[in-house]
């Protein structure tokens, strides 16, 4: 958990060893701070010398943080560096929200523009894996560089001109250091020439999501859940995704306020894990609001945990997309298949789930209006705030609508 890259780890204690009897006199307890190393890593002194050399002559550079960044707890350094150099940054992962919404150095509408246009691009602690179409999408022509804690991510799938391990903050704070005072101003004149051009993409981009984001139809279209979530998240909410199409879909629309509050399946799509997600935000976090976005498939698996949440003091908002399908599977099925044969164990029955919260002592309630959506999601807050009891707000939306990233997948062609 602690070693390289941070992450969940399988600890199995066998039965003789747990129930054996030791006197208290011979028992031996590790003292905490004195079992591992506690040092952040720089990697080869060198290779920062080389990255720093690399972005203060480099004039449309662009940054791509991952899960790594915010688990090392990294961020510091990582948002330092953005403001000092002037670089656009991206998030994905927990990364998301390191920086807030509106700030100038946040990106994340343009990063295909970015991949293809940037002359230097870094990318900290992700993997090449299928979201960066495993390093395809990067342009041939940039300078690569790549961050990680495991060595053995570095330099898989996609060829780097640099590779760095260590702790992502300690690398990154020292390359600050050692570039300060040393980007010329026609050079950083160059890079906010770019970022501004990023800008104008940004807005472009989003101007034309707004049609879907504010749409009228009715079954509900997802992206209008997806931009009515993010109009409703408070400064302190944590967002956790746990879905297929759905929870991509909000992606496009979700901006997390501050680090930390964003959580979601991962690279690996482990549906069912947004129950205990919401149970350990809310333990881990006392006071802060917890929101949980399912599809109706990811909501089934573990929904009988709601009433270990409200048991344990730590009731969180429920918000399921429901279009009564394993959808993002469904579309992989019927592209196939055809609709004759193509929906085998994806369709889900007509869950009216709103009534799950209401058998655990919470509130409920069936949205088919997208006008009542955000009524909904105030009258689930203040029913949290005052019962204590985990409330469900079960959105009907439409079948026929899907990631543009599902529709994409070259599996399905």
């Amino acid at each position: 958990a602690f070693n390289g890259a941070p992450g969940p780890v399988y600890l199995e204690i066998p039965r003789d060893v747990l129930d054996r009897e030791v006197e208290v006199g011979k028992a031996v307890v590790p003292r905490p701070g004195h079992y591992r190393a506690s040092t952040r890593s720089l990697g080869d002194p060198r290779d920062i010398e080389k990255l720093a050399d690399i972005l203060i002559n480099s004039e449309r550079p662009a940054i791509l943080y991952g899960q790594q960044v915010w688990a090392a707890r990294g961020h510091e350094e990582a948002i330092a560096l953005l403001r000092g150099l002037d670089i656009p940054g991206y998030f994905n992962g927990g990364s998301r929200g390191l920086l807030p919404p509106g700030d100038p150095h946040h990106f994340d509408r343009t990063r295909g523009n970015a991949f293809a246009d940037a002359d230097v691009i870094v990318i900290v602690g992700t993997p090449f894996d299928f979201r960066m179409g495993y390093g395809r999408r990067i342009s041939t022509k940039a300078k690569l560089v790549q961050i990680d804690m495991d060595y053995r991510t570095v330099g898989k799938n996609r060829d780097i001109d640099l590779g760095l391990v260590g702790h992502p903050g300690a690398i990154l704070g020292a390359v600050l250091q050692a570039a300060t005072g040393r980007l010329k101003s026609d050079k950083r004149q160059a890079r906010q020439q770019w970022m501004r051009k990023l800008a104008e993409a940004e807005a472009a981009a989003t101007e034309k999501l707004m049609p879907l984001f504010k749409s009228n139809n009715v079954p509900i279209h997802p992206y209008r859940v997806a931009w009515e979530l993010n109009e409703f998240l408070a400064d302190n909410t944590v967002y956790i995704g746990d879905g297929g199409d759905v929870v991509t879909i909000s992606a496009q629309a979700v901006r997390p306020r501050r680090p930390g509050q964003w959580m979601d399946p991962g690279a690996l799509g482990s549906l069912g894990v947004g129950t205990g997600f919401a149970i350990a935000a809310g333990l881990a976090h006392p006071g802060k609001e917890v929101l949980c976005y399912y599809g109706d498939g990811s909501f089934g698996m573990t929904a009988f945990d709601m009433e270990t949440a409200n048991r344990f003091g730590v009731p969180y908002i429920a918000v399921i997309g429901n279009n009564s399908a394993m959808n993002q599977i469904r579309y992989g099925q019927l592209a196939k298949y055809g609709e004759e044969r193509g929906n085998v164990g994806n369709l889900l029955g007509d869950v009216p789930f709103g009534k799950f919260a209401e058998m655990l002592g919470g509130y409920g309630e069936e949205v088919r209006d997208p006008a009542l959506i955000a009524p909904a999601l105030r009258r689930a807050r203040e029913s949290v705030a005052r019962s204590k009891r985990s409330a469900v707000i079960n959105i009907w939306v439409d079948p026929r609508e899907y990631a543009p990233g599902t529709k994409n997948q070259t599996m399905y062609k």
